[in-house]
């Protein structure tokens, strides 16, 4: 991964920052209760990130309850790490809707949305694809977790249809290498 998709990762989770426009707030994700996305809040801490969208019927429902099983796996190693579930399709997914939508899965998710320029750059800077047309919103994307390392560098991309004992160790085995000696 290159240093500019690293810095990215970081500007794009940051407190308003984006590489456009600094501040700028149609290029600020929002979280689930509407506040701006702060890396204050997220610095220090591992990330584990998925992109989906809240009217996704099977895949995203099922990749966030894996999240959510994997996050119970992982007892007190699962306080280091910022569950964060990304929309790819902003314009119907709403603060609200992604509230509700967060609401059957684990507590400590944070739903986030935005601008549709917010994010595309999210998707762009982990590389996430996806379609969509006025018929279908989403009609195909990718279905990866993403595990970020407190600095910013997505150290692992992890499949959800895994394991869960396998994504558990995994990651865990991610946090231990990182872990001053």
């Amino acid at each position: 991964m290159s240093i500019g998709r690293i810095l990215a990762i970081a500007v794009i989770f940051s407190s308003g920052l984006a590489r456009y426009a600094s501040g700028a707030a149609e290029t600020r994700l929002i979280d689930q209760f509407g506040h701006p996305v702060d890396s204050r809040e997220l610095g220090g801490h591992w990330l584990l990130v998925y992109f989906g969208y809240a009217s996704c019927k099977e895949i995203c429902p099922t990749a966030l309850t894996v999240m959510t099983t994997v996050l119970n796996h992982l007892g007190t190693t699962a306080d280091s790490i910022e569950p964060l579930f990304v929309t790819l399709d902003p314009t119907h997914d709403t603060p609200a809707v992604m509230r509700a939508f967060a609401s059957h899965f684990h507590p400590r998710i944070r739903a986030l949305t935005g601008s549709a320029q917010a994010v595309a750059e999210a998707a762009r800077t982990f590389d996430v694809s996806w379609k969509s047309s006025p018929a279908a919103r989403i009609s195909d994307h990718g279905t990866l977790f993403y595990v970020v390392a407190p600095d910013g560098q997505v150290v692992q991309a992890l499949h959800p249809q895994q394991p869960v004992a396998d994504l558990v160790a995994t990651i865990r085995k991610r946090i231990a290498a990182a872990a001053p000696p």
